[in-house]
């Protein structure tokens, strides 16, 4: 288990520091959330926000073992309310899995492809001769991907594509590459080799996944916060995925409804998401409240878009009344003195409300 901290210095710069590395005797959810509560003890280490985890069941009930471990702790938010949250890289890539799950034709005979020119050195090499005989100009190598991992195949189409004419020659030049997909794999031949219609669906999905896959890297920056992008990356999502639900090519629409019911599982509702990410767009003074509500009404039905608006209102009072409780300097000293009948806590939330008006 690998456990990073993210935290805001003295200075206002986010810092990024792995504080634990070990291995886990076993998967348990308790046995996580009890190695996550040792090393915060080693560390003496008690407020902690959030804690972001893959979607895996065990995790779940490691965040509920640590959550209760947490709220005996001084520097426990709102009894740990926030302290649960889902990758939302994580979640992509089970989206786009959901879209890919019966893996098309024409990625798998690109995908043997590749697999065989790059099996040997001596292939490889032939490949090589076969890129400078066609005078491609990509300066990179094939990328062999993970099939757990949608990235890495469109990283692997992506690349294959520009070596299209280079794959054309070698097939006239290597006399076992036909025969190499004459060959069983798992009781059945392998399918390929990538024929002219598979190169045209090729280009279609990375098209169609190149979206996807920028949304990950924006997720997965670590130089920079990245909570108050969220909402805006999955209202992205959201309306690219009811457009190719729309769309006339039958190979995108029936990955879209796929993807979107994937979508709707996760985010559909809105009640699976971490009202932090709602909070932090509602700071940010680009977007606000009012954007927020905006987009509401755009993603969600009215009574759906009412009921987050509320909790989003809800939270946002809940933290300030809860930050405001243990704010103790000069400032709020001079503040609680000039509003003598009202206490420290209800002067910032009506300045929060002046900011959320602006």
């Amino acid at each position: 288990m690998c456990l990073t901290a993210h935290y805001i210095d003295s200075d206002w710069k986010l810092q990024k520091r792995i504080i634990n590395f070990c291995t886990m005797p076993n998967g348990k959810g308790e046995t996580i959330g009890r190695l996550i509560e040792q090393c915060m003890h080693g560390w003496g280490l008690e407020k902690v926000f959030t804690v972001t985890v893959d979607n895996a069941a065990a995790n779940d009930s490691a965040l509920s073992y640590f959550k209760r471990r947490v709220n005996g702790w001084k520097g426990a938010v709102l009894d740990g309310e926030f302290l649960h949250q889902h990758c939302v890289a994580h979640i992509v890539n089970l989206i786009v899995n959901e879209g890919l799950k019966e893996m098309h034709s024409s990625i798998t005979a690109i995908q043997n492809a590749v697999k065989y020119v790059k099996s040997s050195p001596t292939r490889l090499q032939k490949f090589k001769d076969c890129v400078k005989q066609e005078k491609v100009k990509y300066k990179g190598s094939l990328v062999l991907d993970v099939p757990t991992r949608w990235n890495s195949t469109y990283m692997m189409l992506d690349v294959a594509i520009k070596f299209q004419k280079a794959f054309d020659r070698y097939e006239e030049e290597d006399e076992k590459f036909l025969g190499y997909f004459l060959e069983e794999d798992g009781g059945k031949r392998k399918v390929g080799p990538p024929m002219e219609e598979d190169w045209a669906n090729a280009k279609v999905f990375v098209q169609f996944l190149k979206t996807f896959y920028e949304v990950t890297l924006k997720f997965s920056a670590s130089q920079h916060v990245t909570s108050n992008t969220f909402f805006h990356e999955i209202c992205s999502i959201q309306r690219q995925l009811s457009e190719l639900c729309e769309s006339r090519d039958c190979l995108l629409s029936t990955m879209a409804f796929g993807m979107r019911r994937k979508f709707e599982k996760y985010w559909g509702n809105g009640e699976n998401i971490n009202y932090i990410l709602f909070i932090a767009v509602v700071l940010d003074p680009r977007y606000k409240r009012d954007y927020l509500r905006y987009y509401f009404s755009m993603v969600y039905d009215a009574t759906t878009a009412s009921k987050l608006c509320k909790k989003v209102d809800d939270t946002l009072s809940s933290l300030m009344s809860f930050y405001g409780k243990g704010v103790d300097n000069e400032k709020n000293r001079e503040m609680a003195a000039n509003t003598p009948k009202e206490r420290p806590v209800q002067a910032v939330n009506e300045l929060l409300s002046q900011f959320l008006k602006q």
